[in-house]
Order: C-alpha cells, then sequence, then structure tokens
C-alpha cells in the first residue's frame, strides 16, 4: 500500500470502534488513514506500552492500540485512553506452538476451581488434543478443570476460531485437528486464509478506506467452517438449514448463492424470502459480498415473485385478504352448525393446500386438525368454499395462495422459465402454497433447493410437513448451533421463552460473545413503563449507540404508536419499515422480522398481550388454541433475539406467562 505501511484490522478493533460514537469513529479513520501514510507523524504521538503494543493518538481522550508485526501494523483496538491501555495490558499476540496460528489471547487465565460432584466436560481430552486444536498452553489445564460455565467464561479470552473447536467438542462433535500453517514470514502469515478470519490484511490505501467504513457487522460474512462446508457443499437434492437467532443463516444463504453463482454461470438462480424488506437487504448484501450484482442472480420476495409471474401467464388480479373473504364465508355458512372462526380455518387450510375440488378435499388428511368431521359435513362445507372461490373467480380475484397454486401449474407445464437453483431464507413463515411454489420454481436436481429456516421464529403459518409437500431432505439437513450476534445473557433468556424441542429439534445455541444482563422491569401502569423506556434510551445515548442503532418494539400497531408519540415528545424521532432515516427504530415485533439492532426494548410484555387474548378468543378448537399459543411463544422469541448488545424488557400488570422470571 502507500510507501510504508501495511495494516492488517482485526476483529476486535472492529467491535471496539462500533462502541464509539460516530464522531469518535471519524476521528478514528482520520488518524489511522495518515497512520498508514507516515506513522512517524507528530500528531499520532506514536509509543510502545505493554505486552508488545503500541499506542498512537487520536485525540486527548481516543486511542488506537497496535501491533508491529513484521513489517505490517495489526490495528489492535481502539477506546477511550484508560480502557484502551487496560486492554493491552490484558492481552498478547503469540503465534501457537502446533498450529502455527497467529492469535490474540486474553493475557490473565481465569482460573476455576470445580468441586468433585461438578462435572468437568473437557476432562476427558487430553492437554495434547487440545493443545493441537490450537488452545494455548496455559489455558489447558484451566479448560479441562472447568464446568460449562467455567469453560464458556475461559473461551473469552480466545480466538473465535478456537472458540467455535471447543464449542463442538462441547457439543459432542468430533473435532480434526487444523494442520499447520505452513509460511515463511509474517507478511506470509497474515495473508493467509484461516488468519483473514481474524486479521484483515489491507493492500492499499483504498482498501484501508473501505475497510475503515465497514463495521463489526461486515465480519459476520467470515464463515466458520461448519458455514463454509455448508455453502460449499453439492447437494443431491433439496437442502435445509437450521438454527436460532444470530447463527448465521442469512450470511449462509448469501453466500450459498454466490457459490451457485459461480458454480453454474451461464444458469438462473434466484435468492428469495419472506418480505420485500428482508429481499432489499439480502440484495444489498449479496452485491456487498460479491463486490457487484451477480448477473445470473434475482434477488425478490416470494410475494412479489409471485404476483408478477402470475400477471406474466395469467394477466392482472385482485388478491383477496381475510377482511373481503371472511364476511363471505359467514353469510355462506349460516346455516352449518360450525362456528365462523372454524370454517374459516378450515377454508384457509383449504386453499393453503390447493384443494380446489371435491375428490381432494374428501381425501386430505385433517390429522391434527382437532374437530373430527364426516362426510357429510365435508361434503357441505366444501360447497360453501366452492361458491366462495367460484365468487372470486367472477370478480378476477384470488387469494395469495391461490396465486402460488396457478403460478406452480404454470411452471410444471413449461408455461413460464424455471430457475436452475433456488436459495429461500425466513422459509419457516412459508405455508403449503409457498413452498410447493418454491419446488415448482427449480428445476429438480442437484443443488436445486436450499432453504434455510428457524422453527422457533415461526410467527405465522403452522407447521407443515415438508415430505407432504415432496421436499425430501432426509440426508441433507444442517443445524447451525453457534451465535456469533447476539450476547449469552440475552441469547439464554430468549431461548427460555421456547421448550427444550421445536418440531423434533432440541433447541439451544452457544453464544460466543458476553455482556450486561438483561433488564425486565413491571410498572403499575403504561405511562411509568414509557417514562423509564425512555431513561432507558437516553442512557444509552449516552454510552455512544446512534438513534438508528436502537429499536422499541410492540406487540400492536396501537401500542407502538402511542411509543412512537412518547418517542416524539423527546426528539428522538422514530423511524419505521416504510420511513428511512436515522432515527430510533420504532414498530411491531412482527415488522422487525429478521432485523438486528445494538439494542432492543420490548415495550409490553404483558399478559393479554403475550399471548394476544383476542387471537385466543378467536381460536376454533383447543388445537388451534395450542398453535395460537405456539406462535406468540415464538413472536415473544424474536422480540427478545433481536438486539446484539443490550434489551429492556417492560410490563405493567401482570407479565407475560412465557416470559422467563
Amino acid at each position: 500500500m502507500a510507501e510504508t505501511v501495511t495494516l492488517s484490522i482485526a476483529d476486535s478493533f472492529y467491535k471496539a470502534k462500533d462502541r464509539l460514537t460516530a464522531a469518535e469513529r471519524a476521528l478514528v479513520m482520520e488518524s489511522l488513514l495518515l497512520f498508514a501514510q507516515n506513522p512517524r507523524h507528530n500528531s499520532l504521538n506514536l509509543e510502545k506500552i505493554h505486552n508488545g503494543f503500541w499506542s498512537t493518538r487520536v485525540n486527548r481522550d481516543i486511542r488506537i492500540i497496535l501491533y508491529p508485526y513484521g513489517k505490517a501494523w495489526i490495528v489492535a483496538y481502539c477506546d477511550h485512553h484508560d480502557k484502551a491501555y487496560e486492554w493491552a495490558e490484558r492481552h498478547r499476540v503469540e503465534v501457537h506452538p502446533v498450529t502455527g496460528e497467529l492469535q490474540f489471547t486474553r493475557a490473565e487465565v481465569v482460573v476455576v476451581t470445580v468441586p468433585r460432584e461438578v462435572e468437568a466436560p473437557l476432562a476427558r481430552f487430553d492437554e495434547d488434543y487440545l493443545l493441537s486444536l490450537g488452545v494455548p498452553p496455559d489455558y489447558l489445564k484451566p479448560l479441562r478443570y472447568a464446568t460449562e460455565d467455567g469453560v464458556l467464561e475461559l473461551l473469552d479470552g480466545l480466538p473465535q476460531a478456537i472458540q467455535e473447536r471447543i464449542l463442538d467438542l462441547l457439543d459432542g462433535k468430533p473435532v480434526v485437528p487444523p494442520p499447520r500453517i505452513q509460511v515463511q514470514n509474517p507478511e506470509e502469515l497474515l495473508a493467509h486464509p484461516l488468519i483473514q478470519r481474524q486479521f484483515h490484511l489491507l493492500q492499499s490505501l483504498q482498501e484501508v478506506r473501505q475497510a475503515l467504513q465497514g463495521s463489526w457487522e461486515a465480519w459476520r460474512f467470515f464463515l466458520h467452517p461448519l458455514q463454509q462446508e455448508v455453502v460449499k457443499a453439492h447437494f443431491g437434492g433439496p437442502a435445509r438449514v437450521t438454527g436460532g437467532a444470530g447463527t448465521g443463516k442469512t450470511v449462509v444463504a448469501i453466500h450459498r448463492t454466490r457459490t451457485l453463482a459461480q458454480r453454474y454461470p451461464e444458469a438462473r438462480i434466484l435468492l428469495t424470502t419472506f418480505n420485500k424488506g428482508l429481499a432489499q437487504r439480502l440484495k444489498i448484501a449479496l452485491k456487498g459480498l460479491a463486490g457487484e450484482e451477480l448477473p445470473n442472480v434475482w434477488v425478490d420476495n416470494l410475494h412479489n415473485l409471485a404476483l408478477r409471474l402470475y400477471e406474466e401467464a395469467y394477466g392482472r388480479v385482485h388478491i383477496w385478504k381475510e377482511e373481503e373473504y371472511r364476511p363471505v364465508l359467514e353469510k355462506l355458512s349460516q346455516g352449518l352448525s360450525f362456528s365462523s372462526d372454524f370454517v374459516l380455518s378450515e377454508w384457509e387450510m383449504a386453499d393453503a393446500w390447493g384443494l380446489y375440488t371435491w375428490e381432494a378435499y374428501r381425501g386430505f388428511s385433517r390429522e391434527g386438525r382437532g374437530i373430527p368431521l364426516s362426510a357429510r359435513e365435508r361434503r357441505s362445507l366444501f360447497e360453501v368454499f366452492q361458491r366462495v372461490w367460484e365468487g372470486m373467480q367472477a370478480q378476477g380475484a384470488t387469494t395469495f395462495s391461490g396465486v402460488c397454486h396457478r403460478v406452480r401449474t404454470a411452471l410444471e407445464e413449461g408455461n413460464l422459465p424455471r430457475f436452475r437453483a433456488v436459495v429461500a431464507d425466513e422459509t419457516q413463515d412459508f405455508g403449503p402454497a409457498e413452498l410447493m411454489l418454491l419446488r415448482a420454481l427449480a428445476e429438480e436436481g442437484a443443488d436445486d433447493l436450499f432453504l434455510t429456516l428457524d422453527p422457533g421464529q415461526r410467527i405465522y403459518k403452522g407447521p407443515t410437513s415438508w415430505r407432504a409437500l415432496g421436499l425430501e431432505v432426509q440426508g441433507r439437513s444442517r443445524r447451525l448451533r453457534v451465535n456469533y450476534r447476539t450476547t449469552r445473557e440475552i441469547g439464554e433468556l430468549a431461548e427460555r421463552t421456547l421448550p427444550s424441542q421445536v418440531e423434533g429439534e432440541v433447541r439451544g445455541s452457544l453464544a460466543l460473545l458476553r455482556g450486561s444482563k438483561p433488564e425486565i422491569r413491571g410498572f403499575p401502569r403504561e405511562e411509568a413503563a414509557l417514562e423509564e423506556l425512555l431513561r432507558w434510551l437516553r442512557w444509552l445515548l449516552d454510552q455512544g449507540l446512534e438513534p438508528h442503532q436502537m429499536a422499541v418494539l410492540a406487540r400492536t400497531h396501537n401500542l407502538s404508536k402511542r411509543v412512537g408519540e412518547g418517542l416524539q415528545r423527546e426528539g428522538l424521532l422514530p423511524q419505521g419499515l416504510e420511513t428511512d432515516g436515522e432515527g430510533v427504530w420504532c414498530g411491531t415485533v412482527h415488522g422487525a422480522k429478521g432485523l438486528e439492532f445494538r439494542a432492543v426494548a420490548l415495550f409490553g410484555a404483558t399478559a393479554g398481550l403475550f399471548p394476544l387474548r383476542t387471537l385466543l378468543d378467536r381460536a376454533a378448537d383447543p388445537q388451534e388454541r395450542a398453535l395460537v399459543e405456539e406462535k406468540e411463544r415464538s413472536l415473544l422469541y424474536v422480540a427478545l433475539s433481536r438486539p446484539r448488545e443490550y434489551l429492556w424488557v417492560g410490563y405493567w400488570g401482570e407479565p407475560s406467562p412465557y416470559l422467563p422470571s
């Protein structure tokens, strides 16, 4: 790069920089650009401090911590003066004696005393094996004799790659020691692909500028070994990747899309997701990863894509929503002995599965529907359903499920072109119609479908049997277990809202980050909760967070509106799904699906809101009520898993029965 200095920026620097204010980050960027061109500039006041680290001055308070390595400088950390120097005292840089990896480690090792009756999960692994995994020598004994909580505490002082290997051991997975890195000099080591996960080597002044404009969020594009394996795999058919919030499912979907675009350069690849906002974020992220828009990749949300393909095949159509078809169903079913809620639920089931003929509806298994039906009752219900569908058709209308089924037919009959491969993110909320459409959009064969989901975040649709839809993923399912986004404290609280198993999958993830304990506060009334919420937001601003890094979530639109009015009175200028800006994100939990923030407040974790009483009252039978409760639990999980660092939960009156104590 510029005449004298090569920089390698550590992930620890990105994390620290993101905690500074915007003005402080700008000064850090200015100082590093100057350092890259002239490290001995008088204004930088470069001086050696602790453990081989050096300090350079940003202003009277902010310092950047660097480490000289060969002909390069590793940019390690930045913070206010005392905190920056304390960080340098607590850390060291070394090359591991067995793996050859360059490592930042915490200099002081926490010694954990374990009572004999408490199990030490790593005790069965000998020190030589742990050393071969890259564990530093002075961490070997403490790790082997620590409880699981003690191991997690010790991992905070180790590089991410080592953390992942130890977490895999805790998860019962076999871990093969990495081959020793063979290099001739420090510059080659910094350029090694394994080292690039922790140290980002920059080759020009332009790369320095681009790197400094990035953030820790950009670091998520580096894949850990299991993610890399999934992204590069050759699958013989549909593949399914599951994982809790923060485990990198979306990152994997983006990388998989680029891999498929490179693997099949002459073929069309589709990257799709649940809604328009998520699709736009995927498009931006994919371009950021690839450096340009990939010419053979289409990015669109499934709803928009289906409507566009429908119009291409059949012409314009009006989409009926519940407020249009519900009164028609109520009127036509008045002579039946079923509640209007049950008729609506049964019709939506038939519409979702495309049961548009008597033969299809009569032969469909209603297992799990709760209320059994005789053949005569099925017939009377189907006659009502048929009249509704005929009425819609006469008006040039259909439902979105109807759009999906008609487009699927056009694809299967060859009237619309298919994609070579389809990658779909957030598929837990796709119902039968959408999943059958995904199957039809992709040509059947190797690498055809790649679907990511978290069953614990299903907040719109009920669970669906993939096998019944022709999506056979046996032997091609993978689960991501390491949480890279949320702190352990927040992740554990969120997971406790769900049962230990969801749809046969054991829940739980292992978080790499530690942070502050979530605040759960009870109040006598809503106004008192709002006052305390505003105080908390002001405190976050004092900590250096920007307004757009915060979000306030509520269960209903009306409650969200009242919160937004409170934010406006405080001068915080709330923004939402349809508005771009630099204010605090304010909206419903449903609207925050797929988003993440540094800090999140859930306003109104109150009985009657979680679960929403009106939804429970409308449930037609015990099975449907159980499904409502399951989705309401998932909605609370979505809310609690949106923040990376700070979580505040407020309720008034009785707390939600799902809220962990």
